[in-house]
């Protein structure tokens, strides 16, 4: 009986040590490692669908602004990420893509993304690190525009008539700054060519000529700042002169071989009326 007392007696110590020494290694543990902000993102299974997300909608190679409103300015550090990569903390670029700039206005913390791109499009999520974690969902659609010329690819117009021809953007979610026409690989925007007038609208460009000539004839293509080109052949059709002979014109100027059909024309018809006819030499 004594020896059992002395066991659990010894049992009871050698657990208590045990114990005690955890408990100092986690103090340990918890003095020397640094709090990191916590960094929340889709977890795998997780339908964004049923998340509040805002929708942006950018276009090819323009500039995208993603919004994130916080109520409480000092509510902790925001951070943006995209497919668990860390694009920006606070005011800096994480990202080692320095298309990827935060722009800060007292509770604002707009993400924009310059010169985006098709590989640019998916959800990014807007994080404060306060307590709880808040999260902002933002979805990302890239359109990439193009442009299109009715009448393309091949018009004709007759010599002296007009010229119009139009660039339209289609698919483009904001206006162009600029579109480029080229006649035969040379820009004509900022030529003084009389007749030729270039004008941009809110959709994309209008050509005129007044009056057509040859010489305004060719491969025309508009390049817009935000879209893809386009092009169009122009061809232009000069008036055919009527030959001399079906206006009585003079016939020194006909080809020599209508002077030589026109004279056998004449040489049978003189030859018909004399010879006989069947019907003469042989009476019925």
């Amino acid at each position: 009986m004594r020896t059992l007392l002395i066991l659990a007696s010894i049992f009871l110590e050698i657990q208590f040590h045990l114990t005690g020494s955890q408990a100092e290694h986690q103090q340990s543990l918890g003095a020397n490692n640094e709090v990191v902000p916590l960094k929340v993102s889709l977890h795998k299974g997780e339908d964004v669908n049923k998340i509040p997300t805002t929708e942006i909608l950018a276009q090819s190679r323009s500039t995208a602004n993603l919004p994130c409103k916080i109520g409480n300015p000092g509510a902790g550090t925001i951070t943006w990420v995209k497919d668990r990569q860390l694009l920006t903390v606070g005011m800096n670029t994480h990202s080692v893509d320095k298309r990827f700039v935060v722009i800060h206005s007292s509770t604002d913390w707009t993400l924009q993304i310059r010169a985006v791109t098709i590989e640019d499009a998916g959800i990014y999520e807007c994080q404060i690190t306060s307590h709880p974690v808040q999260r902002h969902f933002v979805r990302l659609r890239i359109t990439e525009a193009y442009s299109v010329i009715p009448g393309a690819p091949d018009l004709h117009v007759k010599q002296g008539s007009s010229l119009r021809l139009e660039c339209q953007l289609m698919a483009a979610a904001e206006s162009p700054q600029y579109v480029f026409w080229y006649r035969q690989g040379r820009m004509i925007n900022y030529d003084e060519e009389p007749g030729v007038k270039v004008e941009l609208t809110k959709n994309g460009s209008i050509l005129m000529v007044n009056k057509t000539k040859p010489v305004h004839g060719g491969n025309y293509t508009c390049d817009p700042s935000n879209a893809r080109s386009s092009y169009v052949v122009v061809h232009v059709i000069e008036e055919e002169e009527k030959p001399a002979a079906m206006h009585g014109g003079d016939r020194r100027n006909l080809s020599p071989a209508i002077l030589a059909s026109n004279f056998l024309v004449s040489l049978l018809a003189a030859v018909s009326w004399r010879i006989p006819s069947f019907t003469s030499l042989y009476p019925t």
